[in-house]
């Protein structure tokens, strides 16, 4: 299976004081970076960053110097669903079978995770990780998932929408990070945490 790679980037991380969150150092890396690493372990053949005002410069600049694709999203206040339709959009033009949706704002899955994703797949439109009985992410979404994704703007609900109403195999993982994702000060990494 030839896997993608969809991260939306482009948020004004507000609630974080305003701060480009792909751009939040985590140990020795950006949040950026633990993304990128963390899905080249398992195999990408593509991968788009969808960036947007006020730091989009910046984080293009980064994804594109990790070998990622950028895509702009002129008006990210639309909401995350205008990113991940962006990001599909752009995804399509490549030879991906799948790819992960994976926000920017959560740095901490473990690669463990991506494989059990990856196995569990199958014919399912997506795999999505769940942590105690939560959904979390990066789901991993096949290629006949992605024209709709594309098109979750205009649909109540966003991305939520499509995956309500697709096949996805949930998948029971010990990984805690699928569901941390850091919105406020308080869910910043402290200044010991490592991978």
């Amino acid at each position: 299976m030839r896997i993608g790679l969809v991260i939306p980037a482009a948020g004004a991380g507000r609630r974080l004081g305003g701060v480009a969150k792909a751009l939040i150092p985590r140990g020795a890396r950006t949040f950026l970076e633990h993304i990128v690493a963390a899905a080249r372990e398992v195999g990408i053949v593509d991968a788009v960053a969808v960036v947007g005002p006020p730091f989009g410069d910046a984080v293009a600049g980064h994804a594109r110097h990790l070998g990622l694709r950028v895509a702009v999203n002129g008006q990210p206040e639309r909401g995350m669903a205008s990113s991940i339709a962006l990001g599909f959009a752009a995804i399509s033009e490549g030879e991906a079978d799948a790819a992960w949706l994976w926000p920017v704002d959560h740095p901490g899955v473990a690669v463990a995770t991506l494989r059990e994703l990856t196995a569990a797949i199958g014919a399912h439109d997506a795999a999505r990780p769940r942590f105690e009985g939560r959904g979390g992410h990066p789901p991993l979404v096949a290629r006949a998932l992605w024209p709709r994704l594309a098109g979750c703007t205009s649909l109540a609900g966003g991305a939520r929408s499509v995956f309500a109403h697709a096949d996805v195999a949930d998948v029971d993982v010990d990984d805690p990070g699928v569901l941390r994702d850091v919105d406020l000060p308080g869910d910043l990494p402290g200044p010991t945490e490592v991978a």
